[in-house]
């Protein structure tokens, strides 16, 4: 027992002949891949009554292919004057059409509605992709302008003073001092400004980013899954007395078992978020990859990141997370003795993260740590907290977590080494 490489890879092949574990990871497998397709599944129909000629019927699948080749010719121009103009006139339109074509009876609005140009109102299959995309524009702006100001005269040295406005408070929300806010303005004069807009800057990476939360949830049920019963099954099959009493102790199968429980977490992390990420850029597309973070997901961020690296940093860190839900869930199992019980308390711990999602800014330290952990991270938006971590200089929310979590896992290793120390023979 003294060679913990050989122990490694027996407790690894005694997981992985679980067939609980193979379960849990193919049906959370299936369900990241549904988030995604979801977006592609399903008809939109428009009836006769509307178009006023033969009903229409789109795939969701069909339209997003049909918006990731840019019909409105949008890639490469910039969020200026003009473009939000152009936002502004169209979204008009079909805000007045569609309202003559649903709120109207009489046959006089019925023939006006007809002779408007289809495209415009969004009922042919371009004019609808069309409309998608100076929405996209006119939601983001309106966001930050508010709906009053979306008028002839908006111009986009309004919106980007709103956008600035938006900062400011939020870092006066956050409570953050001065030397913050600098380093923060340091940052933001990388976002090059105007924005350069892309013509499909809601695809397959902006769906992963602002999805990829989901995921942690998955990647902490299935460490829940497969790791709480990892030290209470020596005790179950009372292997538990012989493996005490041999002549290294009992460090060398610690270390093996909770580096296998460790391994098994990270690997299935890594399976359920590529499959993740790999259904989002097959079926949505990876158009995306250079959008602005504040084109379309968070206009008043001050981060110069690219939605592609958004989405990788998201991914990233939640495969660190996995490391800490892994110890988390070894360290309880040793504490209550028992897979059933170990399952309750962090079942239970988990539906309190996602019940306390954050606390209260008037505690703001204490806030700010909660924000961090990792079964909370996603939901509260952690990577758009503007508060900043001081560890030898500022580091983001983002920055800071992995450090915070690879700290926690080896903390709860000493823990999980302590009560396995405890445990008494039988």
């Amino acid at each position: 027992m003294r060679n913990i490489g050989i122990l490694y890879r027996f407790e690894l092949k005694k997981l992985f002949q679980r067939k609980m574990i193979w379960a849990a990871l193919a049906i959370l497998t299936v369900v990241s891949v549904s988030l995604p397709a979801s977006q592609v599944i399903g008809k939109l129909y428009m009836s006769a009554d509307v178009t006023g000629g033969e009903e229409q019927v789109w795939s969701h699948y069909e339209i997003v292919q049909r918006h990731r080749t840019d019909p409105a010719g949008l890639e490469g121009r910039a969020l200026d004057t003009d473009v939000i103009q152009e936002a502004i006139a169209k979204m008009g339109i079909i805000s007045r059409t569609t309202t003559q074509v649903y709120g109207s009876k009489n046959a006089e609005s019925s023939v006006t509605v007809r002779q408007a140009d289809p495209d415009e109102m969004g009922l042919t299959l371009d004019g609808y992709v069309i409309r998608g995309e100076y929405g996209d524009i006119w939601n983001t702006v309106e966001s930050m302008v508010g709906q009053d100001a979306m008028t002839d005269e908006l111009t986009a040295e309004d919106y980007y003073a709103a956008v600035e406005a938006a900062r400011a408070k939020g870092y006066q929300h956050g409570g953050l001092t001065e030397d913050e806010i600098a380093w923060w303005a340091a940052q933001t004069e990388k976002i090059e400004t105007p924005l350069t807009m892309t013509g499909y800057p809601d695809g397959g990476w902006s769906f992963l980013a602002a999805t990829a939360y989901v995921a942690n949830l998955f990647i902490f049920l299935f460490a829940i899954i497969a790791l709480a019963g990892l030290f209470p099954m020596e005790q179950q099959r009372r292997t538990d007395a012989l493996t005490q009493c041999a002549r290294y102790g009992r460090t060398p199968l610690y270390a093996a078992k909770f580096l296998a429980g460790l391994t098994v977490s990270f690997c299935g992390a890594l399976v359920i978020l590529g499959s993740m990420a790999a259904a989002c850029l097959i079926l949505l597309g990876p158009e995306d990859a250079a959008t602005a973070v504040q084109q379309l997901i968070a206009p008043a961020w001050g981060a110069p990141l690219t939605v592609s690296q958004l989405a990788l940093t998201v991914c990233g860190i939640y495969l660190i997370a996995s490391l800490v839900h892994a110890a988390f869930v070894m360290a309880v199992s040793l504490c209550t003795r028992g897979g059933t019980a170990a399952m309750a308390v962090c079942f239970g711990t988990m539906l309190l993260f996602i019940m306390v999602a954050a606390l209260p800014l008037s505690h703001p330290r204490l806030s700010h740590l909660w924000s961090l952990l990792p079964a909370v991270l996603g939901a509260s938006g952690f990577v758009y907290d503007p508060r900043l971590v001081h560890l030898g200089g500022y580091l983001t929310s983002y920055q800071a977590a992995p450090l915070l979590w690879l700290t926690m896992t080896l903390a709860l290793a000493a823990l999980a080494w302590a009560l396995h120390r405890r445990v008494p023979n039988k």
